[in-house]
């Protein structure tokens, strides 16, 4: 009995040493496997700067979001607080330098960033990585007034574009070659033949100017009566536009 008891025993912890070893081995590839996808999909990386995003992030068109905290006027790029999958508030954040792909930006494209983007949160789908910039196609984050609903998406580089404050960049490489990036060429073509055809651009510019112009020329006009009135003590009458 006491044979088959010591025997028993035996079978047991060798079966448990075995249970014990394919547990460990379990959990060992559980964790190399976590570990891969960690470094894959970098949940907890904060990009800085053009060499921080991954390679397989530009193939994969991995999209990104930050908030964008100012424009750049040399080269019209617009500086981005990228905002990870999971944010640690610990984890130092910077301004990775975002141009949109595609568009050459005018300087009254600039101002409309700095008055429209600025302080939005932002999509970005990186499409080329150079030293000092990340080329992205770049959406601008609109919440809607339903809450129910999800938060509109508008294209930046074709908005620039169809209003005249920016113009297509003309590379036949990139439409053979990407078919993806293709359809956003030709989102901003069609953008741009809008525009030329609606004649805009200009005129959301110079007939605001043309209205402040006249108006502050008015106001010194009369300004200065006033003020030649006093030193004169001439009678001084308003003009027409300002006569009750």
């Amino acid at each position: 009995m006491d044979q088959v008891s010591n025997v028993f025993n035996g079978f047991t912890n060798i079966m448990d040493q075995n249970i014990r070893g394919v547990q460990l081995g379990c959990y060992s590839v559980a964790l190399v496997g976590l570990t891969v996808a960690m470094r894959k999909v970098r949940p907890f990386s904060k990009f800085k700067a053009p060499s921080d995003i991954p390679n397989h992030f530009v193939k994969e068109r991995r999209e990104l979001t930050g908030l964008v905290k100012r424009i750049e006027p040399d080269g019209a790029l617009l500086m981005v607080q990228h905002k990870p999958l999971v944010n640690i508030p610990l984890i130092p954040s910077g301004q990775l330098p975002v141009k949109i792909t595609g568009v050459n930006v005018t300087g009254l494209g600039i101002s409309w960033l700095q008055t429209v983007v600025v302080g939005s949160e932002v999509k970005f789908v990186p499409i080329l990585k150079g030293r000092n910039l990340v080329e992205c196609e770049v959406l601008l984050v609109q919440p809607s007034k339903d809450k129910k609903k999800k938060p509109q998406l508008v294209n930046i580089g074709e908005s620039l574009v169809r209003i005249g404050f920016g113009a297509t960049e003309n590379n036949e490489k990139a439409l053979v070659e990407d078919r993806l990036r293709s359809h956003y060429y030709n989102q901003l073509r069609n953008a741009e033949l809008y525009a030329l055809r609606k004649r805009l651009g200009l005129r959301y510019y110079i007939k605001p100017t043309k209205k402040v112009l006249t108006t502050l020329g008015i106001y010194l006009y009369v300004l200065l009566g006033k003020t030649y009135q006093k030193i004169s003590n001439l009678p001084y009458k308003l003009p027409k536009i300002y006569a009750s």
